[in-house]
């Protein structure tokens, strides 16, 4: 049975449906209970066309179930509406810039970036499985400056696919941050560009950009340092979801509590992506999700 008639037959397609607790509930037994396709398979948002390379990662069953960090569901729903315009910096394998693109319509437009290429390859079939939609994708990075940049990337393979600490959305731009895995990596050069510059060669109306993602390993400081004058506009703040990693210990530190006053700083107001309320940046996780208004 496809997954599309498993769904209808457990209470209803899940993927087009508002977030609740019995539909999260659904969506975890599901996982639990189903076996998965081999290869690709389809795993649609609405009328969205979405592919999943379960061959990658153990982590893709996750997209295929729609059962991937459920909680930050709610704030795209309550950011993006038809017409408006999202940013997914970091998109690895496309699950929320698929999800966005069935929020904003077809009259709203999804600006993806993801450097790895063998990754990038499941956004450029989002593209093709929907060419009555406005995806702009790039097969780059973005940072502070323009140029090419040795990037520590995960590759496919037997001895990583179970390992969720080097998934495929573990790959970054930080020097040395997946030094303890050094068996499991390789590395190659990617283009970086800055974000404030897609902005101007796009013409983009930032107005109409309702949600900015950003999840890039340890690399936010210098996203944040390429997209500088987004953060000082005046008038509207463009709301920005955001994962920070936090480890002071580390040869060159993360430090997630400077990410947030650099933000509160430009007059945002960080809340934490699981309860909408502030954040405490004295006791920040290794890895938090925030949601900047």
């Amino acid at each position: 049975m496809s997954l599309d008639r498993t769904l209808h037959f457990f209470g209803g397609v899940l993927r087009s449906d508002p977030l609740s607790f019995p539909d999260m509930l659904r969506r975890r037994a599901l996982e639990a209970i189903l076996t998965v396709p081999r290869g690709r398979a389809s795993s649609d948002f609405g009328e969205v066309r979405f592919e999943v390379d379960l061959a990658l990662h153990a982590i893709a069953r996750k997209y295929y179930f729609h059962t991937h960090e459920m909680y930050l569901e709610r704030i795209f729903r309550r950011h993006l509406k038809p017409g408006s315009i999202f940013v997914d910096i970091g998109a690895n394998l496309g699950y929320w810039s698929a999800f966005a693109a069935q929020l904003v319509g077809r009259a709203g437009e999804v600006h993806a970036f993801e450097p790895v290429p063998h990754i990038f390859s499941s956004m450029a079939r989002l593209r093709d499985l929907n060419p009555g939609r406005r995806l702009v994708l790039r097969n780059v990075a973005c940072g502070a400056e323009r140029g090419r940049i040795a990037m520590a990337v995960v590759p496919p393979s037997t001895a990583n696919y179970d390992n969720f600490d080097t998934n495929i959305g573990s790959s970054s731009l930080l020097p040395g941050f997946l030094a303890h895995r050094s068996d499991l990596i390789e590395t190659i050069d990617v283009e970086v560009i800055r974000f404030e510059d897609h902005v101007v060669e796009h013409d983009l109306d930032l107005d109409r950009v309702g949600l900015i993602k950003i999840d890039v390993e340890g690399y936010e400081q210098f996203c944040f340092d390429g997209m500088e004058s987004i953060l000082r506009r005046s008038g509207r703040r463009v709301p920005i979801l955001c994962e920070i990693l936090t480890d002071l210990d580390r040869d060159e530190p993360l430090d997630g509590a400077a990410v947030i006053r650099r933000l509160e700083w430009h007059g945002y107001t960080c809340l934490d992506a699981t309860t909408l309320k502030p954040i405490d940046p004295t006791r920040l996780r290794f890895e938090e999700n925030i949601l900047c208004v």
